[in-house]
């Protein structure tokens, strides 16, 4: 029998039909089992309105939810703009010292 990486946890989840077993990291067992659960809960949503669809269209369905969900939260944490406005003020406040020194030196 293999060692177990004793920073790791072997796992099992149920995703709809399917079992999975699969090592983790010991910090991070939580959020699969969270997102397991949710994604249960996303098929068990989308397969009550949609009962003509077949198991592996409905976690299409899932997949790009959570897709979309991940952008958005990536869209949110985005940094970007924030650093470019920071930029600018700093651009700013250098040149306005600049200015103030320079003022100060031609009255002296």
């Amino acid at each position: 029998m293999a060692e177990q990486n004793p920073s790791t946890l072997n796992i099992t989840l149920q995703l709809g039909d399917h079992t999975m077993r699969f090592p983790v990291a010991w910090n991070e067992e939580k959020y699969y089992r969270e997102a397991a659960a949710h994604l249960n809960q996303r098929f068990q949503y989308y397969s009550s309105g949609m009962k003509s669809k077949s198991a592996e269209q409905i976690w299409v369905y899932v997949a790009l939810e959570a897709a979309v969900n991940l952008q958005r939260e990536n869209a949110r944490y985005d940094i970007e703009p924030v650093k470019d406005r920071i930029n600018t003020i700093n651009k700013t406040i250098i040149n306005a010292l600049v200015d103030s020194a320079e003022n100060t030196k031609e009255k002296l």
